[in-house]
């Protein structure tokens, strides 16, 4: 399980705290989805889970450790991160750069067996990159490189993985096929936290919506507790309607135009 628990974070110099008394928690076999403006402390809660952040209170807690107790490969053997921006030192190859995910198994001497392998080759065919194992990373587009990165977090095996936007950059179908896989991962076990801007995909995938402003919790439940249209146009600043997703009756949210100056 993933946990926060009264989190503070506050930035040197900043005016507020960036994340101040946020808690919940995202159970195995659910997708817990954290949402919000820009700037509402969605990306903190990561760092804090990763331990790179000062944490003035509060805990970040995975599978009950507190994350800043932890040593970077218990971490990883834990939680499986995809962030919202990384680039490659050199280019390597994508299989080679996938492979990396198992290195918290693997330790400084043991060399990479056929159990190693199979994960490698789950998380390429996961992902939908198998056809990229032998392109460089310096050859990929933006999209087939943010499929690669989610590959190199499933092939570490961890029960929770975290991921902050990990839809970036996708066209409609990759996307689609992201979250469907996040889907399975979650009703196998997994305890999946998704950081996403993209409010009307977290109602039709996500069990709990931690709805984020200014660093608190403005709402957190259901998606049919969260998608307020009230509520979402006040934490957003835009008018909108919630209507019904036509194919499972989730609710939508729809942005409306203001009215054109005549």
């Amino acid at each position: 399980m993933i946990a926060v628990e009264d989190l503070v974070v506050a930035y040197p110099d900043a005016r507020a705290n960036a994340v101040d008394g946020v808690s919940f928690q995202g159970p195995d076999g659910q997708i817990t989805a954290l949402a919000g403006p820009n700037g509402s402390g969605k990306s903190t809660i990561v760092r804090a889970l990763l331990g790179r952040v000062d944490v003035k209170s509060g805990q970040a807690r995975i599978d009950g450790h507190d994350a800043r107790a932890l040593t970077p490969n218990a971490l990883a053997l834990k939680m499986a991160v995809v962030p919202q921006r990384e680039e490659t030192t050199f280019p390597m190859r994508v299989r080679d750069y996938v492979a990396l995910g198992r290195y918290p198994h693997l330790g400084l001497w043991r060399s990479p067996d056929s159990a190693d392998h199979e994960a490698v080759d789950d998380a390429l065919g996961q992902s939908g990159v198998s056809d990229l194992a032998d392109r460089t990373t310096d050859a990929l587009s933006g999209g087939e490189w943010q499929r690669v990165r989610i590959a190199r977090a499933l092939a570490q095996r961890a029960p929770s993985l975290v991921l902050d936007e990990p839809t970036t950059f996708l066209d409609v179908a990759h996307e689609m096929a992201i979250f469907e896989l996040l889907s399975s991962l979650a009703r196998a076990g997994l305890a999946v936290l998704l950081v996403s801007h993209q409010l009307n995909l977290l109602a039709r995938f996500a069990d709990t919506i931690v709805l984020l402003d200014h660093g608190k919790v403005a709402v957190s439940g259901r998606p049919n507790d969260v998608m307020n249209a009230e509520r979402l146009e006040s934490i957003y600043g835009w008018p909108v309607v919630i209507t019904r997703d036509p194919a499972i009756g989730a609710p939508a949210l729809v942005p409306l135009r203001r009215p054109l100056r005549t």
